[in-house]
Parts: structure tokens; C-alpha cells; sequence
């Protein structure tokens, strides 16, 4: 093991991650749409498509869910699900695999698209943990007004992925605390994976 049993270890734990990815469904029923499958530029745009189809039913379900005011067991676990996956699927698309390492070959649009949809999953999970609060997990924080709302959770949830101090909410239990502080871990997170982005990145092939 040329880089030792950690690293091997770590990336194909990560590597088998990509399999429980919903994107990827998406991704590889577009694919599968191509009727030209030989023409590799054409299947990286219906892969493209794919995933902007899945941004759009992920952003429509949160969107429905806060708008209805709907909660359940289901929903609560699907969200936590998208939460998670949001945060995966950018680590590893711009991070971790040879085409993120190495970005000589991106066209400007391809790196502005990337950008964008890093910043769309940003703004997805600010939104998810809006709606944990507001719906989800109402009695597990102080709100100002006594009563929750859309305006205070979505602020709330800005400033708490921002490490800022929002008097008009405050987390009075252990599961709300831990649900604040993982937001803002994964804030870190994706800042990280912004910032990484600045750095000139290797051409080394191997």
C-alpha cells in the first residue's frame, strides 16, 4: 500500500459511498437516455441534466414541505438524508475524484456551473435547517416571539451557519444544540471546499 492502510482504507469507504448517492440514480438514468452513448461529451451533458433534474426535486420537496407546514417520521428522515448527501456529493465531485483534482481542461462555463451549484447547495441546507427548526424541532428552541416562524428559523439558521448571534432563538435542549453545531460544522465544510477551490490545483496525472 503505496500511501498506507488509512488512506486506501478511507477512499474506498468513500468511494463505496457514491453507490448509496441518490444523484447518481439521476445521473445514470440520463446516461442511460443518451442515444449516442459513444460520444462521451454528450453523456457528461445528460449526466449534467440528470443532476440539475435532482436539484430541482430536492428544492421543490423542502420548499413544499416548510410551505405545508409538513412533519413526520418519513420526511424527517429524508431531509437528514439530502442534508448529508448534499454535503458528500460536493466533497467528493470537488474534491476528492481525478476530474476535480485536475480542472486544466474546464471551460469557463463548466467552473461557473460548478460554482453555482456549489453555492445552490449552501443555500439548500441553510434552508433544511430552517425548516428543522421552524417544523421539525419547534420546542426545542426559544423563539422571542413565542411563536415560529419562516422569518426568524431562516434567519436563525443564516447567522447560526455564520457563527453569528441571533437573539430571537436560542437552542434550550441537548438536540438542539447538537443540531446548531452540526449545522455549522457543515458550513465549515462547504466554506472549506470553496476556499480549496481558490488554491491551484495539481496536474499530476497520477
Amino acid at each position: 500500500m503505496r500511501y498506507g492502510f488509512i488512506y486506501k482504507t478511507f477512499k474506498v469507504a468513500l468511494n463505496s459511498l457514491n453507490y448509496l448517492n441518490l444523484v447518481e440514480l439521476f445521473k445514470t438514468i440520463a446516461i442511460k437516455l443518451n442515444n449516442r452513448p459513444n460520444d462521451e461529451e454528450r453523456s457528461k451533458t445528460f449526466a449534467r441534466i440528470g443532476i440539475d433534474i435532482f436539484i430541482c426535486l430536492k428544492w421543490f420537496i423542502i420548499i413544499m414541505l416548510w410551505s405545508k407546514a409538513i412533519t413526520n417520521f418519513f420526511w424527517t428522515i429524508l431531509i437528514w438524508y439530502l442534508i448529508i448527501a448534499n454535503v458528500y456529493s460536493y466533497f467528493y465531485n470537488h474534491i476528492w475524484t481525478d476530474e476535480a483534482l485536475n480542472t486544466e481542461n474546464f471551460t469557463k462555463d463548466r467552473i461557473r456551473s460548478r460554482f453555482l451549484n456549489l453555492m445552490l447547495a449552501v443555500a439548500y441546507s441553510t434552508f433544511c435547517f430552517g425548516y428543522f427548526y421552524q417544523v421539525v424541532y419547534p420546542f426545542d428552541f426559544y423563539w422571542a416571539e413565542h411563536s415560529p416562524s419562516f422569518y426568524l428559523a431562516i434567519q436563525y439558521s443564516f447567522s447560526n451557519s455564520l457563527a453569528a448571534n441571533f437573539e430571537q432563538i436560542k437552542p434550550v435542549s441537548d438536540i438542539a444544540n447538537q443540531i446548531s453545531n452540526l449545522q455549522l460544522a457543515i458550513t465549515f465544510i462547504f466554506v472549506t471546499i470553496i476556499l480549496s477551490k481558490s488554491i491551484p490545483q495539481t496536474n499530476s496525472i497520477t
